[in-house]
This record gives structure tokens, sequence and C-alpha cells, in this order.
């Protein structure tokens, strides 16, 4: 079928052509069908030669599959790492740690979600993701979790405010300016105005969203100022200035998975890599 004479097969198999003729006959024989007919000196394949030939050549791929699929399981432990994350972390950390690990695992495929920490600890208790890295809070008797690293949020500020020109930005300082701010679930927030009720000030907020990705554009464009994690500040920092903010705020970076499978080889792989990046 794919030399178009037996004696080219012949030579493709390393034998004769009578030897590739007497097989083609012993098979139309077993199997009932008349595969090919002669045609001007050469053979031919019929309908039903032709139609045998590709579920043949279909059964021929699929075990190419099965056997690329072996050869992935084999070198890492599974052929798919499903991930779920904050968007800050995904857009701010995550990129150079797949990067390095799609580099280093070539053939496997990431699946990467990006939702709040409620909904990621969702994903993880219907074994719908492998792995969690997150700023929130995951409840660590129901997942096993791991702080990868420690860091402070920061202020940022438009680069004509004020604010830009200080060596750093004090809380107290901050709340006599328009605040653009994460909703109040968020980590950052609370602990925010924790310290601002002990200030006992009223807050300058002029608008409140879930994305800190959304709180940078309105920075830039001079709405007001903001607090981030500094993963997002730093990769959003075009057309706009960074501060550090006392006093500090904790974040944590977190990787959490799941207590009832055991970590893959390929989760297991990904979590030194993000533990290199954030060390």
């Amino acid at each position: 079928m794919e030399t178009g004479t037996t004696t080219t097969a012949a030579i493709a198999l390393n034998t004769t052509q009578p030897s590739i003729s007497r097989k083609l006959a012993d098979f139309q024989r077993a199997t009932g069908l008349k595969l090919f007919e002669h045609h001007h000196g050469r053979l031919r394949p019929t309908r039903e030669g032709r139609q045998l030939y590709e579920s043949v050549r279909r059964n021929f791929e699929g075990l190419e599959k099965i056997e690329t699929a072996v050869g992935i399981l084999r070198k890492s432990g599974a052929g798919v790492l499903r991930l779920g994350s904050t968007s800050t972390l995904a857009t701010g950390l995550l990129p150079q740690v797949i990067k390095r690990f799609l580099a280093q695992f070539p053939g496997t495929f990431v699946g990467l979600q990006t939702l709040p920490t409620p909904q990621l600890a969702d994903l993880l208790n219907q074994n719908l993701i492998d792995l969690a890295v997150t700023t929130g809070d995951v409840d660590p008797s129901i997942f096993e979790t791991r702080i990868m690293t420690t860091t402070s949020a920061v202020c940022i500020v438009p680069q004509n405010h004020p604010l830009a020109r200080a060596e750093w930005v004090d809380l107290e300082e901050l709340r006599r300016h328009q605040m653009i701010l994460l909703n109040d679930s968020d980590n950052i927030v609370i602990r925010m105005r924790e310290l601002l009720a002990r200030l006992g000030a009223p807050e300058n907020i002029v608008v409140e969203t879930n994305s800190s990705i959304t709180i940078c554009a309105l920075v830039v464009a001079g709405v007001g100022v903001g607090i981030v994690n500094p993963y997002i500040a730093n990769t959003m920092s075009q057309g706009l200035v960074i501060k550090e903010l006392r006093p500090s705020i904790r974040v944590d970076v977190s990787l959490a998975r799941s207590m009832t499978l055991a970590p893959s080889l390929l989760g297991e792989a990904f979590s030194r890599l993000l533990a290199d990046s954030t060390a």
C-alpha cells in the first residue's frame, strides 16, 4: 500500500518479491477479501483493501501513541500536570517555572487554572488539579501544604504621584491618598485594615476590585495608589513606581496538594523547581 509495488515493498522489508506476493495471497485467503487487483502490470488496492489499510494504520498510530505515553510515564510518572494558581502568581511567578519545567520534561502537557483560593481548594478536593499555588489560606487539616517563600506586600503609585519620591511608604501616610484595594477576602487587605484600625483612621478607598492586575492598570492610569504582592507588581511595573510598605504586610506563597493521592513524579519535579525559583 505504501510503496506501490511488491518489489519496492520487498526491499523495504528486506525480503524477496515472491515472498511478498505469497504473503499477500495468504492474507487474502485468510480474510476472504480481494484486497488488490492487477492493473497494467501493477497492483492497485480495492475499496476493501483501502479500508482495511486505513484501519490497520490507525491501530499502528495508536500503538505509537501508547509507546510515547509509556516513555513519558517512565520518565516523569505522568504525562499531564494539572496546576491551579491565583491569577497574580500565574502571571508574576509561574511563567518562568513552567518554562523550566517543560524544558526538563518535553512532551508533557500542563493544564493551568487561574482561580481564587477557595475555588482552588474545591478543585483539589475533587482531585481535578494536582497542585495549587496561592497566597491565600489553605486548610492544613484537609490539604498537604507547604510555604514556599515569604515576602511582603508593596505599595504601587503612579509615576507623577507625590509618594513616588518617597524612600518608602508609611501606611498612615497612605490612608490620606486615594486607594485602590482588593476585596475584603484577600489576606493583604485583611491585614492592612487591621493595621489601619489600630491607627483609628478612615480609609480613602475609591475603587475595590478582585484583581491585582486591574489595580496595577488603575494605578498606571493615575486613579489612585494600591497595595499588591510583589510578583504582580514587578510583572506590571511599566508606568508605575513600586515602594516598600511600612509596617510590612506578610505574603506567604503556599503550595497545596491533596492528601488522598500520592504525589506524582511530575508534581515533585515542579515543586522542586518552584522552590528553586522562590529561594
